[in-house]
């Protein structure tokens, strides 16, 4: 008998809520590029939002799989750490690929952040065991 992981379904509804804000986030900053007046909050918020939103989704999308495979959470961890790590160096060392950001990479750790707070909770509360009789 085989137990495996599923999420709650208030854990499924969040999933889709974050990766819903960070798409829609996405999409206002494209639009901005061929309408300069739409801006998600205001110009500076607009300029840095895409590092939040990908960083938000990459953890989610590559995590919540881990999750439900039931992979260590010592390795969601080391995956956010990798995220936030790999923001930190393309925004500050990286300036022959990327203009050199800070505040891109703090937007960036911040969805980071985001999503490991959302895999803190999921990970003690938003799981179910289904038993699988096969």
């Amino acid at each position: 008998m085989n137990d495996k992981l599923k999420p709650k379904k208030v854990t499924k509804i969040v999933y889709n809520c974050l990766i819903l804000f960070a798409a829609i986030l996405a999409f206002i900053r494209w639009m901005n590029a061929f309408n300069s007046g739409i801006v998600v909050i205001n110009a500076e918020i607009n300029s840095h939002i895409s590092n939040f939103a990908l960083s938000l989704v990459f953890y989610l999308g590559v995590g919540f799989p881990w999750i439900l495979q039931e992979k260590t959470f010592n390795k969601i961890i080391l995956l956010g750490l990798f995220i936030i790590i790999a923001n930190v160096i393309c925004e500050t060392v990286m300036g022959f690929m990327n203009t050199t950001d800070t505040l891109d990479a703090i937007y960036g750790i911040v969805g980071t952040l985001i999503g490991f707070c959302y895999f803190l909770v999921i990970n003690k509360y938003g799981l179910e065991v289904v038993h699988d009789e096969s």
